[in-house]
């Protein structure tokens, strides 16, 4: 097990999810560090500007289906940074329907690990962040 702080962002344009989701990571234990942002812009803006990243263990759960960039957008678009930008970041998409085509298209992104069903699993995504 890492002895780095583990931080969570959430990456949903609808706010119910994003405190749901919220509530259910910190309920869980897993983490207390979650910055949530309603779209993927907003997120890479952050992204871009992190000077810490190297400090924690990074988890980003995107939403797939979002106005403007969207999920697999996002994910292609942080795939494509820097590989010392975007090292210690481990990337789930998150959806409310599993569609074989989204899994097959998250797939497709290296950086992607898994696709998983809204709501989110905190069981599930302990046993899929590496230590």
């Amino acid at each position: 097990m890492s002895d780095k702080p583990l931080r969570i962002f959430l990456v949903d344009d609808n706010e119910i999810d994003l405190i749901v989701n919220e509530k259910l990571l910190r309920i869980s234990g897993l983490t207390d560090t979650v910055e949530r942002f309603a779209s993927a812009t907003d997120f890479l803006q952050r992204f871009d500007g992190l000077v810490d990243a190297s400090s924690y263990r990074n988890v980003l759960l995107l939403d797939i289906m979002m106005p403007g960039l969207n999920g697999f957008e996002c994910a292609q678009a942080i795939s494509e940074r820097p590989a010392e930008r975007r090292a210690g970041f481990q990337v789930f998409v998150l959806s409310s329907s599993i569609d074989r085509n989204d899994i097959a298209r998250a797939s497709a992104i290296p950086l992607v690990g898994r696709v998983l069903e809204k709501p989110l699993d905190t069981y599930l995504l302990k046993g899929l962040i590496n230590p």
